[in-house]
């Protein structure tokens, strides 16, 4: 078994990550910017599976509590085999010209420097152990395409984010070291209800029969997902959850065959 360290994984996506890394025997170690989340994070997660979970803060926008991270892991669970870069903001609230200066700074700095950090770190040690898997978290847009309302700034860090793992692989070609990328789709976490807190009633109701195609829970995504990386040896591959077409397939079972999902009414929405 192998040790996990992932960013960001207190609550929302990464948490779910830890939790199925946990189920599966190995070691984790979960990270945010509060002490008291992480501390919250290990109680709760110290429960689950047999592996052994610890964590320590870590702001991810400082290169120095990025390497102080490996550090507690390695000195803690000794070799990490997976990194996985998840910390980061996600927005869908304002055109890019209306986007507040303070929230430019959050998403650039967490999802952009925040990977860049991460990923010096965790190469570094790879190269020097041997060998680890590293996987970088993307977002919508994140490769052109359709253009999602509200989100360019957000979007414009993803893409930067896969063009960097792209530098990643193309200039780690060397036996034991893996670099790819998770594309988890939309997942209902704490950050995307803070999100949806800014639709009026009325726009909820236009949105929400869309959102049941779209969305999914973190705990339905996540044990997938975590296969998938255990599985992969292959460098340069993208784990996506949505696809195109099982994002078609549920389209069309919605509305050519009238099969509704309901995800929202377990919170009262």
């Amino acid at each position: 078994m192998a040790t996990a360290v992932i960013t960001g994984s207190t609550r929302g996506i990464g948490r779910g990550l830890a939790t199925e890394f946990l189920k599966r025997g190995h070691d984790v170690v979960v990270s945010s910017r509060g002490t008291a989340d992480v501390d919250r994070a290990v109680a709760e997660l110290a429960t689950l599976g047999t592996g052994r979970v610890a964590g320590t803060p870590c702001d991810v926008t400082r290169k120095a509590d990025v390497q102080a991270l490996w550090d507690f892991a390695v000195a803690r669970f000794g070799r990490v085999g997976y990194w996985i870069n998840n910390a980061g903001r996600a927005t869908s609230r304002f055109l890019v010209h209306d986007e507040p200066e303070d929230l430019v700074h959050t998403l650039i700095d967490g999802n952009l420097k925040g990977t860049v950090f991460g990923s010096q770190v965790a190469i570094t040690g790879f190269r020097r152990q041997g060998g680890g898997a590293l996987y970088n978290m993307l977002g919508g847009s994140y490769k052109g395409g359709r253009l999602t309302p509200n989100m360019g700034v957000y979007s414009a860090t993803k893409a930067a984010d896969w063009r960097l793992t792209e530098y990643l692989v193309s200039e780690n070609d060397v036996p034991g070291i893996v670099i790819g990328a998770i594309s988890p789709g939309m997942l209902i976490t704490e950050n995307w209800f803070a999100e949806q807190r800014h639709v009026s009633p009325d726009e909820w109701a236009k949105i929400r029969p869309v959102l049941n195609v779209l969305c999914d829970h973190v705990e339905t995504a996540t044990p997938w997902i975590v296969e998938q990386v255990l599985a992969n040896r292959q460098s340069g591959r993208r784990i996506a959850w949505l696809t195109t077409p099982k994002l078609l397939g549920r389209f069309a079972a919605r509305y050519v065959l009238g099969r509704k999902r309901d995800l929202f009414t377990r919170y009262g929405l």
